[in-house]
């Protein structure tokens, strides 16, 4: 890289900097179909072989910021299509009752199914029914999901919820005030047993890089950068303007693992 470009790559990590440290965060009711492909690969073909056996069915899992639907029934249609005997429950929350209220009747538009990056023929034939141009869920990959109003800063709350084999918190903690960021993932981890995983992307990666060694979690080394590179084409490259931007990989830093890496692992007794 020559100097110019050198020195203009500087100036958007600098400003990317900027931009996190001082730009007020607001929540958002967004989501996508079929987000990040290859964190869905790093479940199928490393988090649950290595689980699956090891735990009591059915193997429970908790998906928060869940908006209109489109991450748990993702997610289900992902694990009916490669475990077609596994028997799971997925518990999808979200703060907004209204989203809550739309996803408890999941049928969408055309442009809803479609809008994100990655969705596939094959991921609409075997998730959706099409009927009078309408996509409605398939009974078999709803069939596990439940919607409910729920909220990950409430400790009491999630105290009640008690442990799961996955947690799903992705593309909200970096809408949140750093405050509130820190301890939401601090109730996250409590919902871990030992030899859980969890999946958050979309956070600060300093905190992430901070909370991850305070409470022991060890990053899945599998697919990192193709995880992280999913994140950047679902996100747009303009990184630098935007907080919740995903900045290029890079291995320099001494902690490049834990800042890009997505699923955590507690450690197993």
């Amino acid at each position: 890289m020559d100097s110019p470009s050198r020195f203009k790559n500087y100036l958007r990590h600098l400003k990317h900097w900027l931009v996190v440290k001082t730009t007020p965060r607001t929540n958002r009711v967004y989501t996508q179909f079929y987000r990040f492909p290859h964190q869905y690969r790093a479940l199928v073909e490393q988090v649950l072989p290595q689980m699956i056996g090891n735990t009591a069915p059915p193997l429970r899992i908790l998906v928060f910021g869940c908006c209109s639907g489109a991450e748990p029934i993702s997610l289900s249609a992902v694990l009916h299509r490669n475990f077609p005997n596994l028997d799971y429950r997925i518990e999808a929350y979200d703060i907004v009752p209204e989203v809550i209220e739309r996803a408890q009747d999941p049928h969408y538009s055309l442009e809803e199914v479609y809008q994100g990056p990655f969705v596939t023929e094959q991921f609409v034939s075997e998730t959706f029914d099409l009927a009078d141009g309408v996509y409605r869920v398939k009974p078999e990959v709803l069939q596990p999901i439940s919607f409910r109003v729920g909220d990950m800063l409430d400790t009491n709350f999630i105290t009640k919820l008690g442990q799961a084999d996955l947690v799903f918190a992705q593309n909200v903690l970096f809408h949140l005030p750093a405050p509130n960021a820190r301890r939401a993932f601090a109730n996250l981890q409590r919902l871990l047993h030992p030899g859980a995983a969890l999946f958050v992307n979309g956070m600060d990666m300093d905190m992430r890089v901070h909370l991850t060694k305070k409470f022991h979690l060890q990053p899945e080394d599998y697919l990192i950068e193709e995880i992280h590179n999913d994140a950047r084409q679902d996100r747009g490259d303009a990184w630098a303007s935007a907080y919740w931007g995903r900045k290029p990989f890079s291995r320099r830093s001494r902690e490049w693992i834990r800042e890009h890496c997505t699923i955590y692992r507690k450690a197993s007794v």
